[in-house]
This record gives C-alpha cells, structure tokens and sequence, in this order.
C-alpha cells in the first residue's frame, strides 16, 4: 500500500487487483499507477491480490487506519471497450476459482456462499453515478451504466466495502468501476489506452470530494 502526503483532510482509498486469469497485467494496477489526486487531497493506493481469503482483509484494514472520505474500487472487466460505472453489488460469492486455486470460503470444492453472512441481498453503489457519467462523458472517455458486477472477486469487494461503510452508518461515497483491457493486452479483443484509463480515474475522484 502506498500513500501520496498530503496536508489536506481529505483521503480518497483507491484499490485495484493484482494480474489473474493468466494475465501478465491488470489494467486497474497500471492505471493506478500514474493517477494525480484532487489538489489537496491524499490518495492511499491499495492493491489487492485476487483471492477469497485476503482480499477482504486488507481492505478492511485499509477503511480503518485511514478512515477515508471516499473510496473509489477498480478491477478488469475483459470483453467491454467502455469505463463500466457499476451500481449495485449482490450478497453472492459464485463458485469461481481464485489465483489460489479456491472455491468461496476456501474450498477445495465449486461452492457458493454469501459475501457476507446476515446482510442484505444487495447494496447499490453510494457514489454519485450521474455525475461520474456526465464527467467522463464531457471529456469523450467511454463510459456507461452497469448493473452487474458479476459473481467474482470484484462483486465480492464491492459489496464487502459497503457492507462495512453501511454498519458504521458512514455517509462516505463509494462505488466500483471495471475497466477493459488494456491495449495490446489481450489480441482482438475490445480495450482503451491505459492513460484514457488513468485520466477516467482522476476524473472520478474529483466527484467523489
């Protein structure tokens, strides 16, 4: 984890997942990488490793020591050419290996469970879409409306987050948004350029203060 210093009050929790599925990158880490802050504001960057068991921690962990006053998740979505602004998570862990080679609760076995035992069936995203949609849409970066962010470790963090955020009644905007493939990552399949991806980013942020 890496955090830009900073004298402002503001602190923006901005994640992103290690490489998966064979790949040698995720265009969320690349992105991340050369992301400039709102002025005045500090970004704590965090990378998550595509696990069940894991990945929620550090997150948690994260929410906790810095207590940030927004938080923006990121991760691939192959097959898209546009900047997916997803606006619901769903309380469903599928039954999907992860890098360790693990079901859902660190089975060994396909198995679904719940992302989070007790809670409900879903959140929606707390960020303001419209406004993250219009922003990116002003300066021509691809963008739309996604009502799923699947079964996988992506769904599972999202839902995660705002479960934790809801139970302190945390008024802090957060959402996830799933980028494409970088170009030249994955041959004939749909992607943007890594910096369009960084530039969506920092736009984002900027709606989020």
């Amino acid at each position: 984890m890496t955090r830009t210093d900073s004298f402002s009050m503001k602190k923006i929790l901005l994640t992103c997942f290690e490489p998966f599925g064979g790949e040698t990158i995720n265009p969320s880490a690349e992105a991340m990488k050369n992301i400039i802050p709102p002025f005045g504001c500090e970004l704590i960057k965090l990378q998550l490793p595509v696990l069940w068991e894991g990945a929620e921690k550090l997150l948690f962990d994260a929410i906790d020591d810095f207590s940030p006053d927004s938080v923006l998740m990121t991760g691939q979505a192959g097959g898209t050419s546009a900047i997916r602004i997803e606006r619901v998570a769903i309380n469903l862990c599928g039954a999907i290996k992860d890098e360790a080679g693990l079901y859902p609760g660190g089975s060994a076995r396909p198995t679904e469970l719940p992302a989070r035992e007790g809670a409900p069936a879903a959140y929606f995203s707390t960020y303001d879409a419209r406004k993250i949609l219009d922003a990116l849409k002003k300066e021509n970066i691809p963008a739309g409306y996604s009502y799923s962010a699947g079964t996988y470790i992506c769904n599972y963090i999202m839902f995660s987050a705002l479960d934790r955020l809801a139970s302190t009644e945390s008024d802090v905007p957060a959402g996830f948004i799933h980028l494409p493939y970088a170009d030249g990552q994955k041959s004939g399949s749909p992607s943007m350029g890594i910096d369009m991806m960084s530039r969506a980013i920092e736009i984002i942020l900027a709606q989020m203060i």
